[in-house]
């Protein structure tokens, strides 16, 4: 039986990107190729360290690929579709279809291609073909769950070997490369207020571009006809309210007596990591 092909599917943070490290120098199987979808709008500290990990994998022998669906998820929403999980007036969020739209399918239909076959018509890759690899570390267990693609097995290296996101941490550091930051996009209504805070301080831009999307989005018009009288006010705060005006120490604060720990964030000592690796 010939092996099947086998893809990372790259989202450019921690994980995901120790595993395409591993793959580049032997400490696991080589891969056919490793995959990023661009929303349109990540964070420049996110583009930074895929600009940095890109070179550094090509330079390894490994193939990068850095696909979109073609569309921005920043301008998604002028027409009619919601695709963010915005929050609504009474707390509970919109569907989320930003990963299906904007890096599933992407990535699925790419891999079709580099496997020789059309991107979405018959016939199909058989079942099992190809092998993706996904960054969820030993402490993301809950999210490990087959792949509803029958041509893809998704596979979970980092879990398999026990590896905990520290584990990651560690590993990249023991090889002297940057750690990446906790990937998502500018607008990302799941962000925690720590990571707000972070953006407001070490990024103006990028949080004046997410407060202006916020208050761009709080209404929009036809879902404002299809639900009546009631309040269809939306937010990408998760504590509710327009993000300008949230109290986020406050919210910070009982993000970590409720959860006990925060992520790390990159802050501008991390940023300044890249600028070093870059010129190494």
């Amino acid at each position: 039986m010939s092996k099947p092909f086998r893809v990372i599917s790259w989202g450019c943070g921690v994980q995901s990107t120790t595993l395409a490290v591993m793959s580049a120098l032997g400490e696991l199987p080589k891969v056919d190729a490793v995959i990023n979808a661009d929303t349109g709008w990540e964070r420049q500290a996110t583009y930074e360290a895929r600009d940095f990990y890109a070179t550094w994998l090509r330079e390894r022998g490994l193939r990068v690929e850095i696909i979109s669906s073609g569309q921005n998820i920043r301008t998604s929403m002028k027409g009619k579709h919601i695709h963010i999980p915005f929050w609504t007036a009474n707390g509970g969020p919109l569907r989320r279809e930003c990963t299906g739209v904007f890096k599933i399918m992407p990535v699925k239909r790419r891999i079709r291609e580099l496997m020789g076959y059309n991107k979405s018509k018959p016939p199909h890759p058989p079942a099992g073909a190809c092998e993706m690899w996904i960054g969820f570390s030993l402490d993301e267990w809950v999210r490990i769950k087959p792949n509803l693609v029958k041509f893809i097995e998704n596979r979970f290296p980092l879990a398999e070997r026990q590896m905990t996101r520290s584990d990651c941490v560690a590993l990249l550091e023991s090889h002297n490369l940057p750690v990446p930051p906790k990937s998502a996009c500018v607008c990302c209504p799941y962000r925690q207020a720590s990571a707000w805070i972070e953006m407001r301080d070490n990024a103006p831009d990028e949080w004046a571009a997410a407060v202006a999307f916020d208050e761009e989005h709080r209404h929009i018009p036809y879902l404002d006809q299809d639900r009546g009288a009631e309040d269809t006010s939306l937010y990408i705060y998760k504590h509710g309210g327009p993000l300008a005006e949230a109290d986020l120490e406050a919210d910070a604060a009982r993000e970590r007596s409720r959860d006990g720990f925060q992520l790390p964030l990159l802050d501008a000592s991390g940023r300044q990591q890249w600028r070093e690796a870059a010129r190494e």
